[in-house]
């Protein structure tokens, strides 16, 4: 985040409603406005920027807040158990 941006910017981010929450999620997930014009990315930022913000200041569990990544999981096809094998497959053909 930009730590030079006005203080009045993160008191507003902070202040958002769950409506507008709810709204500036949607934007992001679609990457438009409700009236289908695209968001540009100096707007994308800034919405990301204010849900960081916002979800953390009103207490949004960690796992819920816009951009989480569950870190405690191996990612899919890195465990131990999913490589089990399979190269020795390709490699004896």
């Amino acid at each position: 985040m930009d730590k030079t941006r006005a203080p009045d910017f993160a008191t507003a981010a902070k202040a958002l409603t769950p409506e507008l929450i709810s709204r500036f999620r949607r934007a992001l997930e679609l990457g438009k406005w409700p009236d289908g014009s695209v968001l540009s990315k100096d707007q994308k930022a800034l919405i990301l920027e204010s849900l960081i913000l916002a979800e953390a200041e009103q207490g949004i569990p960690e796992e819920m807040r816009t951009g989480y990544i569950d870190r405690s999981r191996p990612e899919k096809g890195k465990g131990p158990d999913e490589d089990s094998g399979s190269s020795d497959l390709i490699h004896k053909q």
